[in-house]
């Protein structure tokens, strides 16, 4: 009798916490859009154009232990430009194997994961009005850098309240870059919450168009659920953004009668969407995580209850506290190394399968390559350069190169 009334006494104290953790006012966090149901599109068959091949198995690994997390990949005349941890943007040379430094907007810092120090540029493009590098770091804003004097200007801060269709906010996370013709940026503030809510907060991301000469922002498109990569349609009448947690690519209009008016450009996409690298005939499209019937997307799982993501992310945000308040009495970085070490763990339980897809200008998926033996695996950029595939990744220590096969092969079966 004892321990049955031990164990509802338990269960008793555990509901008021629990009641007192959902229902207290004023508890962090404070999250940019009310918590609502959102619909998630499930992912696509592995049939047909996506079926199964093992053409990314068996990659190369350039440049080993001498960059790490290469997010983002950019070619240039004579290399690849790259920005990994510690802040650092480095011009690559794959024929010569050398690598040179190119910029850091960051702070000097000890410890190379420690991002809000050091930076951490993910998005990258060549200027058309100039010899300049166009840089998005994550936490530093976005900088145009001149490729020849080395010197560095920043053109948007984090700390800019910037426009938003609802609540006008400052950027949290700086992401991709596209640059048009003439001189305008088309960048991405991936979500405007605490990354450790990005599973449970409402979709907070936003797309902006930064105005050279007027130095303005504008807002086009906002409560995206992590926007990421960017790509301009060849006539710039269309520009296409990532919403990664969405699995899905959107059309923006920037001409013609449907200008400001934005549509699905390809959606069910198997797996998370990450940077975007466009030329003229379409899109290389990474898939950062693969998501099929046995490989959930977690944000799907969660979007149709937002009552149930409320409580998580308070719990989330209850359990910073105290280390927060540790940090801000004594500085250290040591949830910084606590969530490197998680987030590498993440990555190593990720599916097997790397997908990367080729998407015509119609939003058509035209070809798939897949791999399963993790040589490429945590992608999150793809770009073609000399017949090869490299591929960028936040994070493993190298550069990723598949050649690409010279004819369609016919597809190999696979198991996911």
């Amino acid at each position: 009798m004892g321990f049955v009334q031990s164990f509802l006494k338990k269960i008793v104290y555990s509901v008021i916490i629990l009641g007192a953790i959902y229902f207290l006012p004023g508890l962090p966090p404070k999250t940019t859009f009310p918590f609502k149901e959102y619909v998630i599109k499930p992912p696509r068959e592995l049939t047909g154009v996506l079926q199964l091949n093992s053409h990314l198995d068996g990659a190369r690994h350039l440049f080993k232990d001498q960059v790490f997390g290469p997010e983002n990949l950019l070619p240039g005349n004579d290399g690849l430009y790259t920005g990994i941890y510690g802040g650092e943007v480095l011009k690559l040379n794959i024929e010569d194997k050398r690598l040179e430094a190119v910029t850091k907007v960051g702070k000097p810092c000890d410890y190379i994961y420690d991002l809000e120090v050091c930076g951490y540029p993910v998005g990258l493009a060549l200027d058309t009005k100039g010899n300049n590098l166009i840089v998005g770091d994550a936490y530093y804003g976005l900088w145009e850098v001149n490729l020849e004097t080395k010197k560095r200007t920043q053109l948007v801060s984090p700390e800019d309240i910037l426009p938003g269709t609802r609540v006008h906010r400052p950027a949290r996370l700086f992401n991709s870059v596209a640059v048009s013709q003439n001189g305008d940026i088309y960048w991405t503030d991936s979500l405007s919450d605490d990354v450790s809510l990005v599973l449970f907060a409402n979709p907070s991301g936003r797309l902006f168009r930064y105005n050279r000469e007027q130095k303005t922002n504008e807002v086009l498109l906002d409560g995206l659920a992590f926007a990421n990569g960017l790509a301009l349609s060849p006539n710039e009448d269309f520009v296409v953004v990532v919403e990664t947690a969405a699995m899905r690519l959107l059309k923006y209009y920037l001409k013609g009668p449907r200008a400001g008016q934005t549509e699905v450009f390809v959606d069910g996409l198997p797996g998370l969407p990450d940077n975007l690298t466009p030329d003229s005939e379409g899109i290389w499209v990474p898939l950062g995580m693969s998501v099929d019937t046995e490989n959930p997307n977690i944000f799907a799982k969660l979007s149709p209850y937002p009552n149930l993501r409320f409580f998580l992310s308070r719990m989330v945000a209850l359990i910073q506290l105290p280390f927060r308040l540790f940090n801000s009495i004594f500085p250290n970085n040591l949830s910084v190394h606590l969530f490197h070490s998680a987030t590498s763990w993440f990555s190593s339980l990720s599916p097997n399968r790397t997908t990367v897809l080729r998407v015509d200008w119609n939003g058509n998926i035209v070809k798939a390559f897949h791999g399963f033996d993790r040589s490429a695996a945590g992608i999150s950029h793809a770009v073609e350069y000399k017949g090869h595939l490299y591929l960028g990744s936040p994070f493993n220590p190298y550069i990723i190169q598949v050649k690409l096969p010279e004819t369609d092969e016919e597809p190999k079966n696979k198991q996911v």
